[in-house]
């Protein structure tokens, strides 16, 4: 569980422009994950897919603007 905390007298998230993800989260079931996040409808920063790096991840938008990555290490073809 992630708890992104409140801040009623700052500014909103979405009133700051675009910024960097606030969080990344490695997990197991990247596929799995995304499709669970796409059957409840959560909005996607940036697809699934495989980076140069290694890593196979996808970032996402919370309700309230922030941004978080998900990944996990790609397997070996």
């Amino acid at each position: 569980m992630v708890m992104a905390g409140e801040c009623p007298d700052a500014l909103p998230v979405s009133a700051i422009g675009d910024h960097s993800y606030f969080a990344y989260v490695q997990v197991e079931g990247i596929d799995e994950l995304h499709e669970a996040f796409s059957q409840r409808g959560v909005t996607f920063v940036k697809s699934l897919r495989d980076e140069a790096w290694g890593m196979r991840e996808f970032g996402i938008e919370t309700i309230d603007g922030h941004r978080m990555m998900f990944g996990q290490a790609c397997l070996p073809a």
